[in-house]
């Protein structure tokens, strides 16, 4: 079972994208906030990380950056989602190495083909 950060600071917000992880077999460590988050990695590099930079004192790129940084080249797929994605703002932050970019409301297929995509669960 692959292991995913999910950082959001919005309690509800954060049970609904758990409840979408779980459903897709994923065990999910829940994190408030983009430190917090950074020093779980430190203690223990997740599979994945799901991340919604909105109300986060950190922006997703910079995020991205250290978490890449701090997992010393064993670095998680970085997923990120937004209610009102910023072009510019997705651009920057793949191109620090994030692997996709969704936007909410998250429809539990796309989620899943998403992490598909990034390698994290199997092709049906």
């Amino acid at each position: 079972m692959a292991n995913c950060l999910l950082i959001d600071g919005d309690r509800n917000s954060r049970a609904e994208i758990s409840r979408l992880l779980d459903e897709c077999g994923l065990h999910v460590i829940l994190s408030e906030g983009a430190e917090d988050a950074l020093k779980r990695c430190r203690e223990s590099t997740p599979d994945i990380v799901v991340m919604a930079p909105e109300g986060q004192a950190m922006p997703a790129k910079d995020f991205v950056r250290r978490v890449r940084r701090t997992t010393r080249g064993k670095a998680p797929a970085v997923i990120f989602y937004a209610s009102s994605p910023d072009a510019e703002a997705i651009g920057e932050t793949i191109l620090e190495g994030a692997a996709d970019f969704i936007s909410r409301p998250i429809d539990g297929d796309l989620l899943r083909f998403k992490l598909t995509q990034a390698g994290i669960l199997r092709a049906a």
